[in-house]
């Protein structure tokens, strides 16, 4: 095992350590508070579209070029932060729907897309991933619901494994 003898290296190692440590706290949240955490980061994202458009508001009077795309954007962020501020647990179940679509959507895209190629020379495979990936898009549009919630899960135990990764990483060489 390495020792580290600069302060860079053991400052690099509380970072993965803390890194790791955080990854592990928010993929626990979100394994067992789901829909708390989502409407927890609608909540972020209403902050952070706020400020992000008043910081547009304010840049119109630094520098005036592009001044009506600021101007609009501004509005547009200040707006869309404060509807999700004031309903953050509708905004997630907006969120989770379009996700859900979106998802569903390309999903359907990627299998016509496949089932097209088969014919062009793909082969059999290509047709059954292409049946099989517009069978997944149609189940996932039909229930946005559940693919959200699936996408949120998976999201989670990536968090997990990167958490244990970090401290490992921290550990192994400190």
């Amino acid at each position: 095992m390495e020792t580290v003898t600069s302060p860079a290296d053991r400052t690099i190692n509380y970072v993965f350590l803390l890194g790791g440590i955080a990854a592990l706290i928010f993929g626990v949240i979100l394994l067992i508070r789901q829909e708390e955490a989502l409407a927890l980061l609608m909540v972020i994202l209403g902050l952070w579209w706020m400020i992000q458009g008043a910081f547009m508001f304010f840049a119109v009077f630094l520098d005036r070029t592009d001044m009506w795309w600021k101007l609009i954007i501004g509005a547009l962020g200040v707006v869309a932060g404060f509807l999700v501020l004031t309903n953050p647990g509708e905004a997630a179940d907006v969120f989770q729907g379009v996700i859900g679509v979106i998802l569903g959507v390309i999903g359907i895209l990627v299998g016509v897309t496949s089932i097209v190629g088969s014919f062009r020379g793909g082969g059999v495979g290509a047709f059954v991933f292409g049946v099989v990936s517009v069978l997944i898009g149609l189940l996932v549009l039909l229930n946005a619901q559940f693919s959200t919630s699936l996408l949120i899960t998976l999201f989670a135990v990536l968090l997990l494994i990167d958490g244990v990764a970090g401290i490992y990483l921290a550990l192994r060489y400190r």
